[in-house]
């Protein structure tokens, strides 16, 4: 298993759900150094908790669990209200509830999602909600 197939699609249904809304929303990559675009848009940070766990299971003789925190933080301009943070949100814990993809190889499981957590003082120009959950990933 490499972190880069579990990466892969971790950020391919995060993309996906963002680029269906409309409009869609920009995603800016943790592993990507640029400049993030004009607001609104999403971070999305992955992150690797354990790397070496070996589990034993039914159709193989063992294979590695990766677990790791996925954070989405939604950036919108201050002033417009809670309504965009609000279905920005809610499309994050969509892509988080849906992340398992029993066609796929790669198996991703995320975990109890935390927040939305919003953030509205401040002296920045943006609001911010951000959702985290721990996941487990597995390839076959």
């Amino acid at each position: 298993m490499t972190l880069q197939a579990v990466r892969a699609h971790i950020e391919s249904k995060v993309y996906n759900a963002f680029q269906g809304l409309t409009p869609s929303l920009p995603v800016v990559w943790d592993n990507v150094q640029e400049k993030p675009p004009g607001m609104p848009y999403v971070i999305c940070l992955i992150s690797y908790t354990n790397t070496t766990e070996s589990v034993v299971c039914q159709t193989e003789a063992s294979v590695e669990n990766l677990n790791g925190n996925l954070q989405l933080s939604i950036y919108v301009p201050r002033g417009g209200g809670m309504k965009a943070l609000e279905e920005y949100a809610a499309e994050g814990m969509k892509v988080m509830n849906t992340m398992y993809d029993w066609s796929s190889s790669v198996r991703v499981r995320c975990g109890q999602i935390n927040g939305p957590v919003p953030l509205l003082n401040g002296p920045e120009p943006y609001a911010v909600s951000t959702l985290a959950c721990p996941f487990s990933a597995c390839v076959d």
